[in-house]
């Protein structure tokens, strides 16, 4: 009878600890191009500085998170970066679906680029 109260309770513990744990999971997604993937795309946790990529579906995934609120930084190359705020409480996995869009560049800011790109390419000699 010891034996059996036993293992119910460690099987309890076991069950327990199980549930302290917390995922957050989703896919990125192209607003640009009819929503298709977005292939290695960046995925932060600011509070904790892990990293993941998402993989050829577009999914993402982190585990064995503490309850608590996290800002996920989402960025892939040449779209706008955007950060969520996502909340795990209740022993649940939060599931995000974030569209990235391109980023844009106004002619202002292509001035300069160019601008700063022709002073380093013609350096003025002062030597005559």
């Amino acid at each position: 009878m010891k034996q059996i109260l036993f293992i119910l309770a460690v099987l309890a513990s076991a069950f327990s600890f199980a549930q302290q744990q917390h995922s957050i999971n989703g896919r990125l997604l192209d607003l640009e191009s009819d929503n298709s993937v977005l292939v290695y795309a960046k995925v932060v946790i600011e509070e904790t500085g892990d990293e993941t990529l998402s993989d050829d579906k577009g999914f993402f995934q982190f585990e064995n998170l503490k309850a608590g609120t996290y800002n996920l930084i989402c960025s892939f190359v040449g779209y706008e970066s955007k950060t969520l705020q996502v909340t795990l409480a209740s022993n649940k996995t939060a599931h995000i679906e974030q569209f990235l869009g391109a980023s844009t560049l106004s002619l202002d800011d292509l001035m300069l680029t160019m601008a700063s790109a022709d002073k380093s390419e013609n350096p003025v000699s002062s030597n005559n």
